[in-house]
């Protein structure tokens, strides 16, 4: 039986007890939603495919998450974003959290999967106190639905020269959610969910999960809708060739022969030798940092057979309404290990003119003029020192990402940027990454950094969360208390701006994007009619 989850005696008749094809699950309830965790959706053995859980012939008590990823490292609290410290780690760990309205008997909510961040190496299903779906669930009428899969070198370390029983080692996490899916279309439908209405979102490397699903051929139908936050970082998927060097060199760090006897070893020392191999490829291969060789999804596969933001890969499934954006300080991190009140604060805000001049100096080299102007004109109500921390690179991404997913198909795409500045420690913390995730979840009371906003922020709340479930039902996120979202398939150019004034706007910053990213945003191509709209 899995961590988190119990035999039990009850019965049937209990509005809290549903069936699933494994067996009867129990779960509790929170205020007017039914609550189900630890739920097992497979199992796995080391550096093995998932399959089908064991079958359970008593009502199993799922009232407490189940078992996490292994992972080195453990989260602390931060003023910021809480973490949940309350975890256990194994490799017990293919499990799943559910949140469901017990207003009535409806069985055709939408439901919102939703995939966490941690650069395919660390991060849970509940690493944030923020993750209860609970909030969403009830105001909403949706079914949220929270997962853990395999991470670092039990789900992404490619062992496939060892042979064919390890062809597919390299991306067995992003296998775990697609059978987590798999569970999810057999089984929602007892938990009030709609099989056929399915959306998957995630933040971070969650974003880059949900960009691989749509890039794996066995994963289409299996959801219907998309939602990527911050979700375009570089370097998160891997060729073969090199991922291949990692699992032999890691074999050899661990100072064993086979895959078998590496999987006999307590996984922190896998880890270890995982460590060890990446830099040896790193070493015999050097890239720029944003594109150094790492455990991630291994493309040239069948499992995905392209770089996730090739054209290839992006026209797999062109049906996919899609929402994609990122936070105006993106590369901020407000987390377990940095104080971004420090970081933000002593970096500009208190910046003297002349240092300030330095640092533009030093950062954008003769551009500096050209930059610190394009940046007025993008954000002509922010600090000038701003443009030291605010984010150009994803946001340039997201912009060429979201205009190749445009001309998919007739299949909306929409724009946000997250921009709104938390009153906690003066405004230092800024739009940093993972900031939109209280909103999301509609639990802006539960981050500390949320609650200063006072009713701003439970305005703000209020709105994204509608935004996103909107989108989850109908595939558009327009709603009565938000205003006019517009797609951007017809060639122009529109953001949604989630701040204290949330309104569309033309792509203000895109001249910002030309001068600092001309290789990434040259493939944008707008309407004639966009430039009458500045």
């Amino acid at each position: 039986m899995l961590s988190g989850c119990a035999s039990g005696n009850s019965t049937a008749t209990d509005a809290l007890v549903k069936s699933t094809t494994y067996g009867l699950v129990r779960g509790y309830a929170h205020d007017s939603v039914a609550v189900f965790k630890g739920i097992p959706y497979a199992k796995a053995k080391r550096f093995g495919k998932p399959v089908s859980p064991s079958k359970w012939d008593t009502i199993m008590d799922c009232t407490r998450y189940g078992d996490i990823a292994p992972q080195t490292g453990s989260p602390s609290p931060t003023a910021y974003n809480p973490v949940d410290t309350a975890r256990t780690m194994s490799d017990n760990c293919l499990n799943l959290n559910i949140w469901t309205s017990m207003r009535d008997d409806s069985s055709d909510r939408p439901v919102m999967v939703w995939l966490h961040g941690g650069a395919f190496e660390y991060g849970s299903s509940h690493q944030y106190t923020v993750l209860d779906g609970t909030r969403l669930a009830d105001v909403e009428n949706v079914v949220v639905v929270t997962l853990n899969h395999r991470l670092g070198a039990l789900g992404f370390l490619d062992l496939s020269a060892y042979g064919d029983e390890y062809d597919s080692s390299g991306n067995h996490g992003m296998l775990d959610i697609m059978t987590a899916l798999w569970w999810i279309r057999d089984n929602i439908k007892a938990f009030g969910g709609d099989p056929t209405n399915i959306t998957v979102f995630g933040e971070g490397a969650g974003g880059v999960k949900v960009l691989t699903l749509l890039a794996m051929p066995a994963a289409k139908g299996l959801f219907h809708k998309a939602i990527v936050q911050s979700g375009v970082l570089e370097g998160m998927c891997q060729e073969q060739e090199l991922s291949r060097k990692i699992g032999v060199y890691t074999v050899e760090e661990a100072g064993v022969l086979t895959p078998d006897q590496l999987a006999e070893m307590p996984y922190e020392k896998i880890a270890a030798a995982a460590e060890r191999a990446v830099e040896r490829v790193n070493r015999e291969y050097p890239r720029d940092r944003d594109n150094r060789v790492r455990l991630a999804p291994v493309y040239g596969t069948k499992v995905l057979p392209y770089p996730i933001y090739s054209d290839s890969a992006i026209n797999a499934v062109a049906d996919i309404p899609i929402i994609i954006g990122s936070n105006l300080t993106d590369l901020i991190y407000c987390d377990e290990s940095i104080d971004c009140s420090i970081q933000c604060a002593e970096a500009v805000h208190n910046l003297t003119p002349t240092e300030f001049a330095a640092r533009m100096k030093e950062k954008f080299g003769d551009r500096a003029v050209d930059v610190l102007d394009a940046f007025s004109q993008a954000y002509p109500d922010r600090n000038s020192s701003e443009v030291l921390v605010t984010d150009t690179r994803v946001r340039s991404l997201v912009l060429k990402i979201a205009h190749v997913l445009a001309g998919r198909s007739n299949a909306p795409v929409y724009v946000y940027l997250f921009s709104w500045t938390s009153p906690l420690n003066d405004g230092y913390g800024m739009s940093f990454r993972s900031a939109e995730i209280p909103f999301i979840f509609n639990n802006y009371e539960d981050a500390p950094f949320a609650r200063a906003g006072g009713n701003e922020a439970r305005r703000l709340s209020r709105i994204m969360s509608r935004c996103w479930a909107t989108f989850a039902r109908s595939g558009n996120p327009n709603n009565s208390i938000t205003p006019f979202w517009r797609r951007i398939n017809l060639g122009e150019g529109h953001t949604m701006v989630f701040d204290r004034d949330i309104h569309l706007e033309t792509y203000k910053d895109l001249p910002l994007m030309r001068i600092l990213h001309p290789d990434i945003v040259e493939g944008i191509t707008l309407r004639e009619e966009y430039s009458t709209l500045q």
